[in-house]
């Protein structure tokens, strides 16, 4: 039986309201050539929010774009009322924009717990860091965000022990430390075991409503588990946006890259 086949979809967001994050005409070229172009983009308040695309189709381009790591030729980023464009990757993670990338970027010889603490700004200066000043303990925050993520049992192991889907929820973990209100995710479940998977999808329907959880993903039968809202994208633009099984059927979709097999690996 799946994992995930209990667990509850997070209620549906009234799409009315002032989006939390929202793309408007955004662009960039590199070279001259437009690897994400007149991206209109609205994300609602606690939504969760898949993108798919072949690759090159500019979907990790366009995350760079949402966190700052890159800038836009044209067009803007709004954080609800906000315009962030240009403000600089660490004063978009500061308003609350947090991202774990494809592969996990941990630090190996620490323990999960050790991990945490750096994420959440614990160990901050040379001396805690050598001499180990701190806690030995999680403070209440960590061990909650520990047990979200389904590491509390493994907090005090060294990173380099786990598992690589353990990995990959602490990394999760360590952007959740940070309070983000949104949180950027590409292919959370690369590489993942099916039972890893599954525990995967349901981490992230947990974490829709308290946040607003935006995701890069090609497994479809992942896409399907948490999503209610799927945006394609195609050569840099958005092709379409919809329901899994709009999407399979989208005409556009099929046409551009997807074949007459249906939507079965994006």
């Amino acid at each position: 039986m799946n994992a995930v086949a209990n667990v509850s979809r997070p209620a549906a967001v009234p799409m009315a309201a002032m989006p939390i994050l929202q793309a408007k005409k955004l662009t960039v070229r590199f070279d001259g050539f437009p690897a994400v172009r007149d991206v209109d983009l609205a994300i609602a308040d606690g939504e969760l929010r898949v993108i798919i695309g072949a690759n090159g189709a500019g979907k990790s381009t366009l995350l760079d774009l949402l966190c700052g790591k890159i800038l836009p030729s044209e067009g803007e980023i709004w954080l609800r009322e906000r315009n962030i464009t240009g403000i600089g990757e660490a004063a978009i993670a500061r308003s609350g924009l947090g991202r774990k990338f494809q592969t996990p970027t941990v630090f190996k010889e620490m323990t999960v717990l050790e991990n945490l603490q750096v994420a959440s700004n614990r160990r901050v200066r040379v001396f805690e860091n050598l001499f180990d000043w701190l806690p030995s303990r999680p403070s209440d925050k960590e061990a909650a965000v520990a047990e979200r993520t389904g590491l509390l049992g493994a907090i005090n192991r060294r990173a380099s022990e786990l598992s690589h889907g353990q990995l990959q929820w602490l990394e999760l973990a360590m952007v959740l430390s940070q309070d983000p209100k949104i949180v950027l995710l590409d292919e959370p479940a690369a590489g993942m075991t099916a039972a890893e998977t599954d525990k995967t999808a349901e981490l992230l329907l947990d974490l829709a409503g308290s946040h607003t959880v935006l995701v890069i993903e090609h497994d479809m039968a992942f896409v399907r588990l948490i999503c209610r809202t799927i945006t394609v994208m195609h050569q840099g633009a958005v092709l379409a946006e919809g329901t899994a099984a709009e999407i399979e059927h989208n005409p556009a979709v099929i046409e551009a890259y997807l074949g007459s097999a249906g939507l079965s690996h994006a």
